[in-house]
């Protein structure tokens, strides 16, 4: 197995997610969000997109995980209540 092999396994082991969530803390590069079971997770955003999150707020959100990495955020928009 060479190294072009383990690569392109560790491409195809990414897992998306997508949930209602509430904001629970906002900074420059992550969020911090709990589901509706109360389970806590931190995902990375994109730069530049931590204003326009609020706290204590509930949104729809997408997001990816692959082995080795932190969640990172390809969708979000707020939830409609």
């Amino acid at each position: 197995m060479g190294i072009n092999d383990i690569i392109s396994i560790w491409y195809f082991l990414m897992a998306g997610t997508s949930a209602v969530v509430n904001v629970v803390s906002v900074n420059k590069r992550e969020i911090v969000i709990q589901n509706m079971s109360g389970d806590q997770n931190t995902v990375t955003i994109p730069k530049g997109i931590y204003k326009l999150i609020d706290v204590n707020e509930e949104y729809f959100i997408s997001y990816n995980s692959r082995i080795g990495q932190k969640p990172f955020l390809t969708s979000i928009e707020p939830s409609a209540k």
